[in-house]
C-alpha cells in the first residue's frame, strides 16, 4: 500500500488515526478503489481554511482527534440503539443503520412495489459485484470525488444500500434510511447508491441521530442518479449528539426534465457540514432547502455546489439557520452555469437570525456563469429578531418566550411548508418545536 502523504505539513493527530486505522482494515475490506480514495485524502489532508471550501469549516484545527471505527453492533446493543422513529407517522420502508452496519432485523423493505430492487451495499459487493455496477457514482475529477470528506467514505465505508427503481416505476412506501447509533465512540463510514430510472418516482427519508454525550464521528455519502423525467422528493433529518461530528454528502445528477424536491433540517452535532453537490441536465428542476438550528457552541455548515450543464434549467435554493448561545452557522453555495446551459434560471437566498450576542452566521453565495441568456440571482442576510413584531406581540399579551418561539418557527416556516407530505413536514416541524422549546438548556 502506498500511502501519498504531503511532505510540507505536519499531520494532526487526527489525521495519524485516521491512517493508522486504515492500514488496520484496508487488508480487512474489497480492495474497490479504497487506496486511491485514501492516498487523495492524505496528500489533502483535513482540509483548512485556506482550502476555500472549507474557509468557515477549519476542520484541522476543530478536529483534535479521530475515534476508530467499530464493527458490527451486537443484535442486544443494536435493538437498545433504535429509540422512537420521527418518522414513525408517515410509515416508511426502513432501511436501519447502526454504527454504520445494515440490520435486517431492525429493517422493513416489504411492499416497496414492482419494480423497485433494494440491497445492502456489503451483500452486492459479497455477490461479486464492482462500485462501477452500482449505479450512479461521483464523476471522476469532479468538486465531489476531489472533497477529503467523500474520499474518506470512499476509503473507509463497511455498508450501505443499493437501491434501484426501475424506468417508469414508483415507491409504493417512502423509504426512510436511517442511521442510529450505539453511542461508543466511533467513526461510521457509509456510502449509498441510488438509481431512479426514467419517469419514475420516489419519496426517500435520511434520519441521522446519535445519544446525547457521546462522541460520534458519522460520515455519510449519497450518490444519486435521476432519470430523465422522473421525480423525487428527499428529506433528510439529522439530529446528532452535541458532542459528535456529522459529514454528510448528496452526490446527485438530475437527468433532462427531471426533478428533486430537496429539504435538510440539521438540529444537532458539535461539529456538521452537510454538502450537496448537483448537477442538472436540460430543463431539469432543482429545489433544495435547508432549516439549521444551532446553539450552545456548535458549528453547522451547509454547502452547495449546483451545476448547470444543460439549457432551460430551474435551480431553487434557500437556506435559513437560527443561531442561538454562542454556536456558528456557515452557508456557503455556488451556481455554476455552463456555455450550453442557456435559458438557465438560479436563485439561491440564505437567510439567518441571531438570537443570541455571541451567536455567529456567516454566509457566501456565488454565481459563475458563462452563459449569456441566464436569469440567476442570490442573496444573503442576518439579523437578529425584529424588535416591532415582538413588541407588537408581546403588547397583545403574548409572553416573551412565546413571542419569540412563533417569530423563530414563522422565519424557519418558509422552509417547512415547502414539504408537501403532510405527515413528513408535521415530522420536521415538530423537531424544530423540540429545538426551539429546548433554548436556554444547557446544549
Amino acid at each position: 500500500m502506498n500511502l501519498v502523504v504531503t511532505p510540507d505539513r505536519r499531520r494532526t493527530k487526527a489525521e495519524e488515526a485516521l491512517e493508522s486505522a486504515f492500514r488496520r482494515i484496508d487488508a480487512e475490506l474489497p480492495d474497490l478503489e479504497r487506496e486511491a480514495a485514501f492516498a487523495r485524502f492524505a496528500a489533502q489532508g483535513l482540509p483548512h481554511r485556506r482550502v476555500e471550501a472549507y474557509h468557515f469549516t477549519d476542520l484541522r484545527s476543530m478536529l483534535a482527534s479521530a475515534p476508530e471505527p467499530v464493527g458490527r453492533p451486537s443484535p442486544e446493543a443494536a435493538r437498545d440503539a433504535l429509540g422512537a422513529d420521527v418518522f414513525a407517522a408517515v410509515n416508511p420502508a426502513r432501511a436501519v443503520f447502526v454504527d454504520g452496519w445494515f440490520v435486517a432485523a431492525l429493517s422493513d423493505l416489504t411492499g416497496l412495489g414492482d419494480g423497485v430492487s433494494v440491497s445492502t451495499l456489503a451483500a452486492a459487493l459479497t455477490a461479486g459485484e464492482t462500485i462501477d455496477g452500482l449505479g450512479a457514482r461521483v464523476a471522476p475529477g469532479t468538486a465531489a470525488e476531489t472533497d477529503p470528506l467523500v474520499s474518506l467514505v470512499c476509503a473507509f465505508f463497511s455498508d450501505g444500500l443499493v437501491v434501484r427503481i426501475a424506468d417508469g416505476a414508483a415507491l409504493a412506501r417512502p423509504l426512510e434510511i436511517r442511521h442510529v447509533a450505539t453511542g461508543t465512540a466511533a467513526s461510521v463510514f457509509v456510502r449509498h447508491f441510488v438509481e431512479v430510472g426514467a419517469g419514475a418516482s420516489a419519496t426517500i427519508l435520511e434520519s441521522h441521530e446519535s445519544p446525547e454525550g457521546s462522541v460520534v464521528h458519522a460520515h455519510t455519502l449519497v450518490e444519486a442518479s435521476i432519470g430523465v423525467k422522473a421525480a423525487v422528493t428527499w428529506v433528510d433529518r439529522q439530529r446528532e449528539s452535541h458532542d459528535g461530528a456529522r459529514f454528510s454528502t448528496l452526490a446527485v445528477a438530475i437527468g433532462d426534465h427531471a426533478k428533486l424536491d430537496h429539504t435538510v433540517a440539521t438540529l444537532g452535532a458539535k461539529i456538521a457540514r452537510t454538502q450537496i453537490f448537483a448537477t442538472l441536465g436540460a430543463h431539469a428542476d432543482l429545489a433544495t432547502r435547508g432549516a439549521t438550528l444551532a446553539k450552545g457552541r456548535t458549528h453547522a455548515d451547509a454547502t452547495l455546489v449546483v451545476e448547470h450543464t444543460g439549457p432551460g434549467a430551474t435551480s431553487r435554493e434557500l437556506y435559513k439557520s437560527a443561531v442561538d448561545d454562542e454556536a456558528t452557522s456557515v452557508f456557503q453555495g455556488r451556481i455554476t452555469v455552463h456555455k450550453a446551459a442557456q435559458q438557465t434560471d438560479g436563485r439561491m437566498g440564505a437567510h439567518a437570525v441571531l438570537l443570541s450576542d455571541r451567536a455567529e452566521a456567516k454566509a457566501k453565495p456565488e454565481l459563475e456563469i458563462f452563459a449569456d441568456d441566464v436569469a440567476c440571482a442570490h442573496g444573503a442576510t442576518v439579523a437578529e429578531i425584529d424588535e416591532t413584531l415582538k413588541f407588537y406581540l408581546m403588547s397583545r399579551g403574548i409572553p416573551a418566550d412565546e413571542t419569540e418561539r412563533l417569530l423563530i418557527h414563522a422565519f424557519l416556516g418558509e422552509v417547512t411548508d415547502a414539504i408537501g407530505d403532510e405527515a413528513i413536514r408535521t415530522a420536521i416541524e415538530g423537531e424544530i418545536d423540540g429545538w426551539i422549546d429546548a433554548r436556554g438548556k444547557t446544549a
